[in-house]
């Protein structure tokens, strides 16, 4: 699977670097499904200190929530691979965490009156709506759309590497951009994945 503009071999190495923790958590008998939901509480309470205008504490709590969320994958094929009912869960806590990082950087932007910062959360939120609506529903009519720049690790990555410079740095700029670039970025793959499906839907109606 493409993981946009992270490198495939960071993203790969990242998951095999917390699988020791994923092993010795399900040792102790702690469920995907309850690092899954743990990790959107957080993702929200983040989203919800960045609305406050709080960016370290945001960026804190949004690194472990971001933790989890890549945890309980590897902790579910640690406890002899995931269900059903961990996919639908897993997917539902994504869409609702990706929803609140960019509602809270909305409300950041209109607290601190700046507008770019306002419309472009309130176009990343649309967009990376419809990145992932894309690729479901594509391959509920039997093909692929794991294509663009921007699919859902990509846009943390860039979305936390904006936090981290507002919050460590003081550059409150660093982030707009990182936010107006997953604006961007999130309505390109949007496009490249209509794009991708429809022409693999016309071949095979052929």
């Amino acid at each position: 699977m493409s993981h946009g503009v992270v490198p495939d071999r960071l993203a790969e190495g990242a998951r095999a670097g917390i699988g020791p923790l994923a092993r010795a958590l399900a040792g102790i008998g702690i469920s995907a499904n309850a690092v899954t939901v743990a990790g959107g509480v957080l993702t929200v309470a983040g989203a919800g200190l960045l609305a406050a205008g709080l960016p370290l504490p945001a960026l804190l709590v949004l690194l472990v929530g971001t933790l989890a969320d890549t945890l309980d994958g590897q902790l579910a094929k640690a406890s002899g691979g995931g269900t059903r009912l961990g996919a639908f869960l897993d997917s539902t806590v994504d869409r609702i965490a990706d929803g609140a990082l960019f509602v809270g950087a909305a409300a950041s932007g209109a607290s601190l009156g700046q507008p770019l910062l306002l419309w472009s959360s309130l176009v990343a939120l649309v967009a990376s709506s419809l990145v992932p609506y894309v690729r479901a529903k594509a391959e509920s009519l039997g093909v692929g759309a794991s294509v663009g720049p921007a699919p859902r690790e990509a846009r943390i990555v860039i979305f936390l590497l904006g936090l981290a410079a507002w919050a460590v740095f003081d550059a409150q700029a660093l982030f707009v951009a990182a936010v107006l670039a997953l604006a961007l970025l999130s309505s390109i793959t949007f496009v490249l994945r209509v794009v991708h499906v429809g022409r693999q839907l016309s071949i095979k109606e052929r």
